[in-house]
């Protein structure tokens, strides 16, 4: 484990669940460091060519269109160097679960390993710390972040890590690398 590197990562894909014919459009991740510094030098982002169309719903809500990821490479292209640049870091994610059960599917068909990082679900940082719901725009509203580039991969990787920084500091380098050892998310989600 590279000390105290977290990689903070997002999905978009076309539907809820990889198990009913849900599929990666995009991915993106970015470092933050040991000295809680976002490095947007250090980022990963790819669209991806599903291989089937994208739902007009989620072109209005990502605006990602079938345009843009038409000459995209396909995940099989993509995902080993994702998993690549994830290998060795703590994974933070707004809603770990939906990404990583992704992600983990797409590693199953692919013959690559499953992540099995330690992972800060960004939601549970929250609930440490606020009442009520905890979706992203909640959260970036309580933290006084504005909402920029919601909804595509990189966007969210960004909004997503200043909002972990902020809910880091606030409850303690130890209590978030506690966290991270507690979750790991290595099992298989419900169909």
């Amino acid at each position: 484990m590279r000390a105290l590197e977290f990689a903070v990562i997002d999905t978009e894909t076309t539907g809820l669940s990889p198990y009913k014919g849900g599929k990666l459009i995009e991915v993106a991740g970015m470092v933050v460091d040991e000295a809680w510094t976002i490095r947007e030098d250090k980022a990963f982002h790819s669209t991806i060519n599903p291989g089937v169309p994208i739902p007009i719903f989620i072109t209005r809500l990502t605006g990602i269109s079938n345009r843009m990821v038409k000459d995209a490479p396909p995940a099989e292209d993509v995902l080993p160097a994702f998993f690549r640049f994830l290998s060795g870091r703590i994974l933070v994610i707004q809603n770990a679960p939906f990404d990583l059960s992704f992600l983990n599917y797409y590693a199953e068909q692919l013959g690559l390993p499953k992540l099995l990082n330690p992972v800060v679900d960004t939601i549970l940082l929250s609930r440490k710390l606020f009442r009520g719901r905890h979706n992203l725009d909640l959260i970036l509203a309580r933290l006084n972040i504005l909402a920029e580039g919601r909804h595509r991969a990189l966007g969210d990787v960004i909004l997503t890590a200043k909002a972990f920084v902020k809910m880091a500091a606030m409850l303690g380098e130890e209590e978030v690398i506690k966290m991270a050892k507690r979750r790991a998310f290595n099992r298989k989600p419900p169909l």
